[in-house]
C-alpha cells in the first residue's frame, strides 16, 4: 500500500494544478477580465461645442464643428503599413509631425475598428471679415478676442467624462461610457449680415483704411460695423507666421477702427458748437469772405484762420453755415460762447467717455480743455485752441463710435442710447445733462437736413446734396473733412434718417480721404440706398 502513496501524492498534486487552471482561466475568468480592464481603463474629459453666434438675420457667424482627428503617440513602421491602406500620403505626412491628423468620418469608423484612437476635436469656424465683432478663439476654444471673448462663458461647452479600454499595448478596444458633454449657448446679434457683407464690400472696393457703422437709433441696436481691412484668415486656425504677418502689417488689420482708434472729427462736430451757441450765445448773419482775422483787445490781427471755400460763402445765418459748413462763421460762435461753455455742451452729450458698447478694446476720445492743456503740455489755453475746438480739430479726437453716438442723441432729442450687439442685452438710455429746448433741436435738424437736400455751388449747396440727390427720404447729416498732422484729411459723413422720424443712422470715415463731401458721403449714399432697397424704411416714408 505504501507503494502507491506517491503515486496519490502526485495525482492530488496533478489534480491542484488542473483545477486551479480550470478556476483561473474559466470558474474566475470575469473577475480577472473586470481587474484588467480597471487596470486598462482610461478616464478622459470630453466638452460640449461651444454655442453657435447668429446674425439678427439667421446667418451663422460663428460656429463649431466636431472633426475626427487619429491621435497616434508612437508612429511604427507596422503603423505606416496599415495606416496607408486608410488614409493617403498627405494625411500620413500631418501625422508623423504632429502625432494627430484630421480624419474623415468614414476613415474614422475603420480606424477605431483596427485598434486606432479617434478623437472628436472641435473646430471653431468664422468669417474673416467678421473679425472685429466676433473675434476668435485659442487652441485650447477659449474666446480672446470680440464677442467669443466677452461671451466666452456662455458660449463654451460644458465638460463631461467619458470612459474606454485600452488594450495592453495601449490601442483602442472599447468605449465604456461615451458622453459627447452639453453645447454651450447660442447668442444672437444685432448684426445684419447682407448689411455687414455689403458694407464691407463697398469699403474693399474703396481700399483704403476706412469704418462704416449702421445703427438703429432707437435701440442702439448695430446693424453694420466694419473696419477696413480685415485679416483676411480666420483667426480661430492661424499658425504663427500668419500671426506675425498680421500683426507687422503697416495698415493694422486686426486694429478695429471703429471703437479702438481716434480721430479729430472735422466738421462732423459742428453740431456741438451749434447747439452751444443757440444755448449760449446770439445766433446771428455774418458776411464770410473766406477769411477770419483774430484781433486782440487792442484790435490788432494777431493770427487769421482760412475757411475750406477760400472765395467765401457770403452772408451766413446758423443754418447755412450748418449746411455749406462754414468755417468762418463757427470760429465766430466758438469765440463768442467761449471754451468752457463748449466743453460743457460736448460733456453733456458723454464725447468725453466709452459709449459702453460690450466689445474689448473701446477707448474714449480726446475731449480738451484748458486744464487737460496745461496738465498735458504745461500750457495754457490760447484764443486760437477754441477756434480749432469750434470747427473739430485742434486737441480734439474720437472714435467713429463716439460720433455715431453723437448723432444717434441728435437724432432722439437728447436720449443717449448705448450701443448694443447682442439682442438680449439690455437697451441703456440716459438723458443728456442739459436742458435743450425743441427750437434747438428744429434748428439743428433743419440744418443737417439742408446739408443733404439744399443743392447749389460749395457757396451756398449742401456738402452732401449731391451725393444725396433724388434719394426718397430725407436725410440729416453732415460731412466732415478733417486736417490731419500728415498726409490729406480724413474723410467723414454721419447722419440719420428719415430726419423728423428717425430710425437709422450711418456713419463713414475714411482715413486720409480728403473731402467728406466728395469721399464719404457717396459710400453712405450707398449704404442708405441698400437699406432703402431691402426693406429696412417702410414703405411710407420712402416719399420726402
Amino acid at each position: 500500500m505504501r507503494r502507491y502513496i506517491p503515486f496519490f501524492i502526485f495525482f492530488a498534486m496533478f489534480f491542484y494544478v488542473i483545477f486551479g487552471l480550470v478556476k483561473v482561466q474559466i470558474i474566475d475568468r470575469p473577475k480577472h477580465v473586470a481587474l484588467l480592464n480597471s487596470l486598462l481603463a482610461r478616464s478622459f474629459y470630453n466638452r460640449g461645442l461651444r454655442g453657435t453666434i447668429y446674425s439678427s438675420d439667421g446667418v451663422k457667424l460663428a460656429w463649431s464643428e466636431r472633426i475626427p482627428t487619429l491621435v497616434l503617440k508612437k508612429y511604427t513602421a507596422e503603423d505606416e503599413k496599415q495606416l496607408r491602406k486608410y488614409i493617403d500620403d498627405s494625411q500620413i505626412a500631418v501625422l508623423k509631425n504632429s502625432g494627430s491628423v484630421e480624419v474623415t468620418w468614414e476613415q474614422a469608423f475603420v480606424l477605431q475598428s483596427k485598434g486606432y484612437q479617434i478623437v472628436p476635436i472641435e473646430k471653431r469656424k468664422s468669417y474673416s471679415f467678421l473679425y472685429h465683432i466676433v473675434g476668435s478663439v485659442n487652441k485650447d476654444g477659449e474666446g480672446i478676442a470680440g464677442l467669443e471673448y466677452v461671451y466666452n462663458e456662455v458660449l463654451k461647452g460644458k465638460l463631461s467624462v467619458s470612459y474606454g479600454i485600452r488594450s495592453p499595448s495601449g490601442k483602442y478596444s472599447q468605449d465604456i461610457l461615451e458622453n459627447l458633454g452639453e453645447n454651450g449657448l447660442d447668442l444672437q446679434t444685432t448684426i445684419n449680415f447682407k448689411l455687414q457683407k455689403y458694407a464691407y464690400d463697398l469699403l474693399t472696393e474703396l481700399a483704403t483704411p476706412s469704418v462704416i457703422i449702421v445703427s438703429d437709433v432707437r435701440t442702439g441696436d448695430i446693424l453694420a460695423m466694419v473696419s477696413y481691412p480685415s485679416p483676411d484668415v480666420d483667426l480661430n486656425e492661424v499658425d504663427t507666421l500668419t500671426w506675425e504677418k498680421l500683426v507687422n502689417d503697416p495698415l493694422k488689420p486686426l486694429l478695429n477702427r471703429a471703437i479702438s482708434n481716434v480721430y479729430p472729427p472735422g466738421s462732423a462736430f459742428k453740431a456741438i458748437t451749434a447747439i452751444a451757441q443757440m444755448l449760449y450765445g446770439h445766433p446771428s448773419t455774418l458776411s464770410c469772405s473766406g477769411v477770419f482775422h483774430y484781433r486782440d483787445s487792442k484790435g490788432r490781427i494777431t493770427a487769421t484762420y482760412k475757411d475750406w471755400f477760400i472765395t467765401g460763402h457770403g452772408v451766413v445765418d446758423l443754418k447755412k453755415a450748418i449746411r455749406v459748413s462754414c468755417n468762418v462763421y463757427f470760429y465766430n460762435a466758438a469765440l463768442e460762447v467761449g471754451i468752457d461753455k463748449l466743453v460743457n455742451v460736448a460733456k453733456a452729450f458723454y464725447l468725453d467717455q466709452k459709449t459702453g458698447i460690450n466689445l474689448p478694446g473701446e477707448v474714449a476720445g480726446t475731449l480738451p480743455s484748458p486744464e487737460w492743456k496745461l496738465e498735458r503740455f504745461g500750457e495754457k489755453w490760447y484764443p486760437g485752441d477754441t477756434v480749432l475746438f469750434g470747427i473739430g480739430q485742434g486737441f480734439l479726437d474720437f472714435t467713429p463710435i463716439q460720433i455715431l453716438s453723437l448723432y444717434n442723441t441728435i437724432a432722439n432729442k437728447g436720449i443717449f442710447v448705448k450701443p448694443r450687439l447682442v439682442l438680449n442685452e439690455e437697451i441703456l438710455t440716459k438723458k443728456v445733462a442739459l436742458d435743450i429746448p425743441e427750437p434747438v433741436w428744429d434748428t439743428l435738424i433743419d440744418g443737417l437736413e439742408q446739408v443733404t437736400t439744399v443743392q447749389g455751388p460749395a457757396s451756398s449747396g449742401g456738402t452732401a446734396a449731391k451725393s444725396f440727390e433724388g434719394f426718397k427720404i430725407t436725410v440729416a447729416g453732415k460731412t466732415g473733412t478733417a486736417q490731419t498732422h500728415s498726409g490729406p484729411p480724413h474723410a467723414w459723413f454721419v447722419g440719420f434718417a428719415p430726419s423728423r422720424n428717425p430710425k437709422y443712422s450711418v456713419a463713414v470715415l475714411v482715413e486720409n480721404g480728403g473731402s467728406g463731401g466728395q469721399t464719404a458721403a457717396p459710400v453712405a449714399r450707398k449704404v442708405f440706398d441698400f437699406m432703402l432697397e431691402n426693406g429696412f424704411f417702410d414703405e411710407e416714408e420712402n416719399e420726402k
